[in-house]
């Protein structure tokens, strides 16, 4: 049964994830329970769920806040995820058909149109890898992967791209080198592609997080 803490949870998550809420923004009991029609006891108990997802920080004198990110600390969750999903995605393969492939094969399109637009980029990315691990037997494995992409998603949906603006071109042939691979099933072939996704996004993340921090320094730095 979704309960009214259930409703909080998920009504306060989406508007985090979605931007509505940005990190650093303080999170008033009050002001939500009347936003969501709710009294402040769920919002109180979806506030906990949200810091256990890393999601919300709650201070002891100062209530809580939308959770910020460095650079550094969203690299470590989204390399953690990779390496994961990676693993997911090949446990996934031998149990694709022709359906999933083919919605598969619509994400890649929706890539190719909105290749320069790089917040809707990432979300659609995000569910063509959500589809290729969907058939993983380890359901607690597809459940953490969503569960770390979630906790970076406020770099990683649009930051990431900015910073490492070639990997916006390569999401669509590294898709349709995964997809190649899923539909002959060579596995071994699928491993090196998602490995070489990996090591292309490690490779590139010093120079990245370099370029980020130049511009946080700027941005505070008084003209």
């Amino acid at each position: 049964m979704f309960s009214k803490t259930d409703h909080a949870y998920e009504s306060l998550r989406r508007n985090i994830l979605d931007g509505h809420l940005q990190p650093g923004q303080r999170l008033r009991l009050s002001h939500l329970a009347k936003e969501l029609d709710l009294s402040e006891m769920p919002i109180r108990e979806a506030l906990r769920l949200l810091q256990r997802d890393g999601l919300v920080v709650m201070h002891l004198h100062r209530g809580a806040e939308v959770a910020q990110l460095s650079f550094q600390h969203s690299w470590n969750i989204e390399e953690v995820r990779l390496h994961l999903e990676a693993r997911a995605c090949l446990s996934a393969a031998p149990f694709h058909d022709d359906a999933s492939c083919g919605r598969m094969e619509h994400f890649l399109s929706e890539m190719k149109k909105e290749i320069e637009r790089p917040v809707v980029l990432a979300r659609i990315n995000r569910n063509f890898h959500t589809e290729l691990m969907s058939l993983a037997p380890n359901a607690f494995l597809r459940e953490h992967v969503q569960e770390l992409w979630d906790r970076a998603w406020q770099l990683s949906s649009a930051s990431f791209f900015e910073f490492m603006p070639h990997r916006m071109s390569r999401l669509p042939i590294e898709g349709s080198e995964i997809l190649a691979c899923v539909r002959s099933r060579n596995l071994a072939r699928l491993d090196m592609v998602l490995q070489a996704r990996i090591a292309d996004l490690t490779e590139a993340w010093p120079a990245a997080a370099a370029a980020y921090e130049r511009r946080a320094l700027a941005l505070s730095v008084p003209a």
